[in-house]
């Protein structure tokens, strides 16, 4: 994992669980752990009374706590529904499950793909935190102005931009969406003077063409001063050609490692990205794209079989932009790691044909790709075959059980336990995302910890509205029953709820809730 002392984050000290305490309550855990089979065709917990779930529908939807004040009906939900809206949103809110249901998974895909900007702009929940977040539509040289010498709230504030947006804006799968371009292009942003450049390239580039065509997506990125600094193409000029950026150029952002291209198209490659610059970054004035023609390698150079004669200065590498973007290895590459984010770690073939199928007929228009995949039965079909990362774990369980959520040192002290501090990842191929990666017990202990604070109230600064779970009367077999239903979309078996019934009361809610969050069903994505 990275080495994240420059966040600049002090470990909380709050009260937390330790591994004895773990003995204490480990017939509970324990049963639940036996519950983390899921069946093919159901969300139903294996063993479970075949009785489908039963979920509260607010009144109005919205993407804010207040969404689920007043509740009007209740319906049961399908299998599929509830994988949607852990795969294509960051967990779903109480009343999103039965409204997914009544669309149904395919309106509710075309309707998050298809939603405005202005979707939000009514977002109260979501403006007034982003409101305080300067750095994100500040410039670079601004930034440097005021935040060189505390650079460590600029890693805060772009970390709290991701966590409020994933819980809050009505923008689920665009949210997703880019979080996955953000590790295609991994920048990370406490390499050197960098921080000043990566808001900009989160602004104009990510969150810009997340779903747009591939080629402009592409084409930002190798114009984007972040970039260029993080893979020191900056140093990249005749003469003394720097092959950093053109390698991950062809490995990790089009081709694949096993693309078709030699150490000779590297080389090549990294010729023809002589000369593309920054300008000023150890300036006051940093982070505009520059190009030095006086540092360009003007020579003929061929790059997998295309010719780039001589003088072509900037079209050099735009014509190699061109080729990348639309050649069959890029294609097949990326449908694939969408594949894999969505639907499994080892993606159906099937599944990546129909999103290259949907590529070339679309000549790369992303919408249209991440449509077919998802639209897919192999997509629909998939329960049980993603893991949570810790960014899904953490945003999904503020937004199930509605909390009040402010972003602060101690929660950002939580991703760095769980191993994924966001924008944080070193290398440039992007945190990972197979599920191998994230079993660990310490990460798992990280994940107790923090459940048990967020339902605890201990958390600072994040309220978790106890009060609306448990109700005047409520036994604690429908209290189990409700909780269960709100976190894991489905009842427990009876044994289960037998193992669960001590803590099914207003003194333990927490430690109840904090079980599930860390049961295997809640890790699962669906």
């Amino acid at each position: 994992m990275p080495d994240t002392n420059l966040l600049d984050i002090s470990p909380h000290s709050s009260p937390k669980l330790t591994r004895r305490d773990f003995v204490k309550i480990g017939l509970a855990a324990t049963a639940l752990a036996g519950c983390s089979r899921l069946r093919g065709s159901t969300r139903i917990v294996q063993g479970a009374e075949p009785t489908a779930p039963v979920v509260n529908v607010p009144a109005v939807y919205s993407g804010s706590p207040e969404s689920s004040a007043k509740l009007d009906k209740a319906m049961p939900v399908d299998a599929t529904a509830w994988l949607a809206l852990n795969r294509l949103t960051f967990g779903p809110r109480l009343g999103d499950a039965a409204r997914v249901q009544t669309m149904g998974v395919d309106a509710f895909i075309d309707e998050q793909l298809g939603l405005p900007f202005s979707a939000d702009s009514a977002n109260t929940a979501l403006n007034e935190r982003l409101a305080k977040l300067d750095v994100l539509n500040a410039s670079p040289a601004d930034i440097r102005a005021k935040y060189d010498m505390k650079r460590g709230e600029v890693f805060q504030q772009m970390q709290t931009a991701a966590i409020v947006r994933a819980v809050y804006s009505q923008h689920q799968l665009y949210e997703l969406i880019v979080d996955f371009w953000t590790n295609h292009f991994n920048i990370y942003i406490a390499k050197g003077n960098g921080f000043v450049l990566k808001p900009t390239d989160d602004r104009e580039v990510i969150r810009k063409y997340a779903l747009g065509k591939f080629r402009d997506l592409l084409g930002a990125s190798a114009h984007s001063p972040a970039m260029l600094f993080y893979l020191d193409n900056q140093a990249n000029r005749k003469g003394k050609p720097d092959e950093n950026y053109a390698r991950e150029l062809l490995e990790l952002h089009t081709l694949g490692v096993d693309g078709g291209y030699t150490e000779k198209d590297v080389i090549e490659l990294a010729r023809a990205l002589t000369g593309w610059s920054i300008s000023g970054i150890d300036s006051d004035q940093p982070g505009e794209f520059q190009f030095r023609p006086t540092q360009h390698d003007d020579g003929e150079k061929t790059v997998m079989g295309l010719k780039l004669p001589a003088k072509g200065g900037l079209k050099d590498v735009e014509t190699v932009l061109d080729m990348l973007a639309e050649h069959p290895n890029t294609v097949k590459f990326v449908c694939n790691k969408i594949a894999r984010r969505f639907i499994s770690d080892t993606p159906p073939a099937s599944a990546v044909q129909k999103g290259v199928a949907a590529w070339n007929a679309s000549k790369g228009d992303l919408k249209a790709v991440f449509g077919a995949i998802l639209h897919s039965d192999e997509f629909k079909q998939s329960a049980g075959q993603k893991l949570k990362r810790p960014f899904e774990f953490v945003a999904g369980a503020c937004r199930a059980l509605d909390v009040d959520v402010t972003v602060g040192r101690q929660m950002l002290e939580y991703f760095r336990q769980m191993g994924q501090p966001l924008f944080f990842w070193t290398p440039p191929n992007g945190y990972p995302d197979v599920k191998g990666a994230w079993f660990e017990s310490s990460s798992l202990l990280a994940r107790w910890n923090f459940g048990l604070q967020l339902a605890g109230g201990t958390l600072t600064g994040n309220t978790f509205r106890a009060a609306k779970w448990l109700g005047a009367g409520k036994s604690p077999d429908q209290l189990l029953d409700e909780v269960a239903l709100r976190l894991l979309g489905s009842p427990l078996p009876a044994a289960t709820k037998a193992t669960l019934n001590p803590f099914a009361n207003d003194k333990q809610l927490n430690i109840l809730v904090a079980l599930l969050l860390a049961s295997p069903l809640y890790q699962a994505r669906g």
